[in-house]
């Protein structure tokens, strides 16, 4: 933390498939990239925060490569589960679920769990929904930024939006009760999104591999590149957002892309 401010990284949604493309895109080379990108012009940041959806085909050449290339992320790095990561085995590597709160003198960092084993949309349990309460009441004198993988708001692509967290609206309203929550964050629906709900700003981050339309009534994708997000919290409870593009030849999107 410098000059009272946090500096957080947010990527989300690689869908790491080995020597296949994903919907046209080579993962391993976009992710590979973003890292680089991260790397190089981000070194200074004090977390970086994985979203979820980290590997498509369950290889082991995909989950080797993706633990390659998180340990080039020299800050502390913290994960959401996404619903494509089915494998409790590979997600307990990652670390245990009180790693993923982070504690600072200004600033609660907090994943919020919306995995669903066997499904693809994403749920809160009530027990989870509790234990945030509880935890936004022990700390009701700092500011909170949440994290997550499945989205909160529709995108207005049916085929997406029945994927979304499907108990969205208790969630909500129990986000709007917790005082100094700021920022909420999450992966998912491959688009940079925003929106401000009773004060609270929300946005969807990029995919680091292919990405997803809003407004769609069909599966169709975006010919923009992959991406992640940059995130300053400062202790005043100001928040700043920008999204970062990475420049690159990774494939064409599909233009009749199948359901992933």
């Amino acid at each position: 933390m410098k000059n009272n401010e946090l500096k957080i990284i947010f990527l989300s949604d690689m869908h790491l498939t080995h020597q296949e493309d994903f919907l046209g895109i080579d993962t391993f080379a976009s992710f590979d990239s973003t890292v680089t990108h991260i790397q190089e012009n981000h070194n200074d940041a004090d977390y970086v925060v994985l979203g979820g959806d980290f590997i498509q085909d369950q290889k082991k050449e995909s989950f080797q490569f993706f633990h390659t290339q998180i340990r080039r992320l020299k800050p502390s790095l913290l994960f959401a589960r996404g619903n494509h990561d089915i494998s409790d085995k590979f997600y307990s590597s990652l670390g245990s679920e009180s790693d993923f709160f982070i504690s600072t003198k200004y600033w609660e960092i907090v994943m919020l769990e919306t995995y669903s084993k066997g499904n693809i949309f994403g749920e809160v349990g009530i027990k989870e929904l509790k234990k945030l309460v509880d935890y936004s009441f022990l700390n009701k004198d700092k500011f909170f930024f949440i994290y997550m993988h499945h989205n909160l708001f529709m995108t207005r692509s049916p085929w997406l939006d029945i994927h979304i967290t499907k108990n969205r609206e208790d969630v909500l309203s129990v986000l709007k009760k917790i005082k100094n929550l700021r920022l909420v964050i999450n992966g998912h629906i491959h688009q940079e999104t925003k929106h401000i709900y009773e004060g609270i700003e929300f946005y969807s981050s990029p995919s680091t591999s292919a990405q997803f339309t809003s407004g769609e009534k069909e599966f169709k994708l975006d010919k923009e590149k992959p991406g992640y997000l940059i995130i300053k919290l400062r202790k005043e409870g100001l928040i700043e957002v920008k999204c970062q593009r990475i420049i690159g030849n990774f494939g064409t999107p599909d233009k009749k892309p199948k359901s992933y």
